[in-house]
């Protein structure tokens, strides 16, 4: 993407260079994360460009938060630097299919994620930036009182119940999107709930038949382990250990409804502390390591539906509240820095590329 010398610059900021190598990091980690959470995203035009574009956005306000920080003497702490590391490191503990690594093998992983960054200096950047952060709301923010709280949950409750009339007025004011989006959301922590382990055999149907029924055999042997008293955990690790295995354990928490429904939805069938039979669930991606196989679940904890009610969601609607002012007084701390700062963007994006051309037509015409 970057072939010459000066493509290696992204972005000037005060004069310090925000470097290629760093945008593509965090462009891939962007992407990825999409993938995971909302891949309908990534089938629009130039979506790899409207990520980016956020993607420098954040570098450069971070650049910025960073010079404000040390302008304020903030430091990050040896211990604080040490710390976070450590927690990356701890990342690599395991490799993509879930396999323990050696602390050798730990090394050498996190040697090669982390190779050609300054994994300290960007380490305690991020740090005094963040304390940076947490300064500015802890100055400005706004305590939430009570009847805040109440109105925020009228405009909701008015979306969430269809009252007409209401729902008009919000839209008039510009508040009838987020009372929507926290009407939903709501909705989700009002369904029941099932806490569950999971165990799962992988295996997919384009397998050979030899393979497939190993694979079987594998999840009969585990069933029956835990019919004979075994705990579920530690057979799950037991056999996970084993070489190839690609047998997965993981915990969960659900609510009725929520996808994958051919796997959730078994929470809701069983009661607390029961184990399920062994299921089948294959899908027809090709994706790697996409969750099929043979399936065992230990229910650990269940929990009835809701009432919609003040009582029950004045906390959650408080921290929404918080949280939203927190990040406009982040979001206008951003544009005031960058409006008395030197920025240079030196990356081109395609889409804006298409748009001068559009431009250009439109003026000649």
């Amino acid at each position: 993407m970057f072939g010459c010398a000066k493509d290696q610059t992204v972005a000037t900021v005060n004069g310090v260079e925000l470097s290629a190598a760093d945008f593509n990091r965090n462009l891939e980690s962007s992407v990825n994360l999409v993938k995971r959470q909302n891949p309908q995203f990534l089938q629009q035009p130039f979506a790899n460009d409207i990520l980016g574009k956020q993607v420098l956005n954040d570098m450069v306000v971070r650049e910025l938060f960073i010079q404000q920080a040390k302008k304020s003497k903030i430091e990050a702490t040896k211990e604080e630097i040490d710390s976070v590391i450590t927690r990356i490191k701890n990342q690599f503990k395991v490799n993509s299919d879930g396999k323990e690594l050696t602390p050798k093998e730990q090394e050498k992983a996190f040697q090669k994620a982390t190779k050609g960054t300054n994994l300290e200096a960007n380490v305690a950047n991020d740090i005094i930036a963040e304390k940076y952060r947490k300064a500015l709301i802890s100055t400005n923010l706004k305590p939430v009182n009570k009847e805040d709280v109440k109105t925020f949950f009228e405009n909701v409750s008015a979306v969430y119940k269809n009252d007409t009339k209401k729902i008009e007025e919000l839209k008039k004011q510009g508040r009838y999107e987020e009372s929507e989006a926290v009407a939903k959301q709501l909705d989700a922590a009002l369904a029941p709930k099932a806490q569950f382990d999971l165990i799962l055999v992988y295996a997919d149907k384009k397998m050979g038949d030899t393979e497939f029924a190993q694979r079987k055999n594998i999840a009969d042997a585990i069933k029956k382990e835990i019919n004979d008293g075994a705990n579920f955990a530690e057979v799950a690790q037991k056999y996970a250990q084993q070489e190839g295995s690609k047998i997965y354990f993981s915990k969960m928490n659900v609510f009725e409804g929520m996808q994958p429904v051919e796997l959730t939805s078994k929470a809701f069938k069983l009661d607390k502390g029961e184990v399920s039979d062994i299921f089948e669930i294959f899908t027809d991606s090709d994706r790697p390591g996409a969750a099929q196989g043979f399936f065992i679940m230990n229910v650990v904890e269940k929990a009835p539906a809701q009432k919609f009610a003040f009582e029950t969601f004045e906390k959650q609607l408080e921290d929404y509240i918080n949280s939203k002012r927190a990040e406009s007084i982040i979001k206008q701390a951003a544009q005031s820095l960058i409006k008395d700062a030197d920025v240079k963007i030196i990356k081109t994006f395609e889409m804006d590329k298409k748009a001068e051309q559009y431009s250009k037509k439109e003026a000649a015409k």
